[in-house]
């Protein structure tokens, strides 16, 4: 991402590797496709789409799907999956090597999808409202964007302003036996603007003992409703409906997913 020098899940291939393995959680995806039930084949853009979650069973539907991606190790795992699909499904997906945050995204689409919690791997608000400012401009006049994501109300959790390392994602086993190991140290924080910034290292361990460590910062926004209410707002978009999670329940303080389903004027 454009403030974040490195992305992280290009910083090793095997990253993108464990991503599969860890995320397979499809709740997300039967959430858009009860929302666009009946709506016939859309145009869908989804940027930050990863190894193809979500972009890849709707192309499958029918639909034509555009994933947008900076990390280039996931892409190439996302177009390596489609490769034994039929031919006319794989000319109904397209895959773009591009920074989200820069915007230019594609236009013309009825469905933008920023989902996956995507917005908790951008460091600023400026960058997240842009993302919100950049699926208006990639929709079509009566188009839906769905946005997904944690959220976090009031100053920065005290949970992210302890000091010390602490282990967290990726951490996995793969089937040859290399191990993936990630850890964070907190260096700096803004609790009132909600702004937090780590040193993120990954300890790759071989099958046959040898390591690897990468090494690099991060920063990180947590958005909170008002946030993404507001920034969805400011451009043009209705909010048709706020769940609390992708299984339809009414959203409510105590929901720890907040999720919007908002129409383009």
């Amino acid at each position: 991402m454009s403030h974040n020098a490195t992305n992280m899940y290009d910083v090793d291939a095997l990253v993108a590797e464990t991503y599969d393995l860890s995320e397979t959680n499809t709740a997300d995806l039967e959430q858009v496709r009860r929302l666009i039930a009946g709506r016939g084949p859309l145009r869908i853009l989804e940027p930050f789409c990863g190894t193809g979650r979500i972009l890849i069973p709707l192309a499958l539907d029918g639909h034509e799907a555009a994933g947008l991606d900076q990390a280039r190790a996931m892409l190439d795992r996302a177009r390596e999956k489609i490769t034994e699909l039929p031919t006319e499904v794989r000319d109904r997906i397209t895959f773009i090597e591009a920074d989200a945050t820069a915007g230019g995204w594609p236009e013309g689409f009825e469905l933008v999808i920023l989902g996956g919690n995507c917005f908790y791997e951008l460091a600023t608000p400026e960058e997240q409202e842009g993302c919100i400012a950049s699926a208006a401009a990639a929709l079509r006049p009566g188009g839906h964007v769905y946005v997904d994501n944690d959220h976090m109300e009031g100053d920065l959790d005290e949970a992210w302003r302890r000091p010390g390392v602490s282990t967290g994602w990726p951490n996995k086993t793969l089937a040859d036996g290399t191990s993936l190991l990630g850890s964070s140290e907190t260096i700096w924080f803004d609790a009132p603007r909600r702004l937090w910034r780590a040193r993120r290292m990954l300890t790759v361990t071989f099958p046959d003992g040898t390591t690897e460590q990468r090494e690099w910062v991060q920063q990180k926004h947590p958005v909170s409703v008002l946030e993404v209410r507001g920034w969805l707002e400011k451009h043009g978009f209705v909010v048709e409906r706020h769940y609390g999670g992708s299984d339809d329940r009414p959203y409510t303080d105590d929901c720890s997913r907040a999720t919007f389903w908002a129409g383009r004027a």
